[in-house]
């Protein structure tokens, strides 16, 4: 018996990229690179602030039937302010940025085998192949197979240690290298320039992060989004966000390393902390390149 499920993502919204100018745009702009979804394959990419620091992620795909027209989905809550981000950053270029919501939905399928949507701009998760398969649905169609909601997804997702850029990471705080977005293929590092490009190259090519985003087991009540995270008298990072019996958390490796297994606590909740599986680093101190 399969145990896909498949998911209408209400916190989902869908913005259309279209114009002359927009491809050479986007590419100047944004971490992915749009030659790869020119060529048809759906790409996850961010927006940083010039200083190298998250502000927006989103799945990027080329609309079907229309020249130089992208389809960008992204957090809801977040929708018109990654518009306006955009529109800002046009000037003069023949773009547009408007929302597509009212034409297309966005689903996730996921659990073991899941398949492609029919009659939808289905692709595979390009964070992870164990996340299974994304679409935009055009507005009317129908998925008989929807028996999960966002929260269900959410919970799936934190269960593998993969962040929700509008819940989980800090807008003009956290570095996308520190939320394993590098991990979540989320920086194409070969495609030349882009908003805050230089601080996360420079940041990748020396190959240790001290912080990174692990998954914590909670044994308790959830605690808020900030809660400081301690082993012992020391603190080791903070709770990033929650969903289900997990919670995602960004922690020093050293200091965990060097709290030498004492129990993670975050206010009165116990945690368990673990590796997600996409990740090269271990909690024993040993960093990207030492782990490969």
């Amino acid at each position: 018996m399969s145990n896909t499920r498949t998911a209408l993502l209400d916190d989902r919204r869908v913005l259309r990229a279209h114009g002359a100018d927009v491809h050479d745009l986007l590419q100047r702009l944004v971490t992915g690179n749009l030659e790869a979804v020119d060529r048809g394959t759906p790409v996850y990419s961010l927006l940083l602030t010039p200083q190298g620091k998250f502000l927006f992620d989103f799945f990027i795909a080329a609309e079907p039937g229309r020249e130089a027209s992208y389809l960008i989905d992204c957090a809801a809550a977040r929708a018109a302010e990654l518009q306006k981000r955009l529109t800002m950053y046009k000037l003069r270029a023949d773009a547009a940025f408007d929302d597509a919501s009212a034409d297309y939905r966005v689903a996730a399928r996921f659990g073991d085998g899941a398949e492609a949507f029919d009659g939808a701009v289905s692709y595979e998760d390009p964070r992870a192949g164990f996340l299974g398969t994304r679409a935009f649905v055009p507005t009317g169609a129908e998925i008989a197979d929807a028996d999960a909601s966002a929260e269900d997804y959410r919970s799936f997702c934190v269960s593998r240690g993969v962040p929700d850029g509008a819940q989980d990471i800090g807008a003009d705080k956290d570095f996308p290298i520190e939320c394993n977005l590098d991990l979540l293929n989320g920086i194409d590092f070969k495609k030349g320039c882009f908003v805050g490009q230089e601080v996360a190259s420079r940041t990748h090519r020396k190959g240790k992060a001290r912080k990174r985003l692990v998954v914590a087991a909670m044994a308790g009540d959830a605690p808020d989004h900030g809660t400081d995270v301690t082993m012992g008298d020391a603190k080791i990072g903070s709770v990033c966000g929650h969903a289900g019996n997990d919670a995602l958390a960004l922690v020093f490796l050293d200091r965990v390393a060097r709290a030498g297994g004492a129990d993670a606590q975050a206010g009165d909740t116990r945690l368990t902390l673990r590796v997600p599986p996409y990740a090269a680093f271990t909690l024993d101190g040993t960093l990207e390149e030492d782990a490969q």
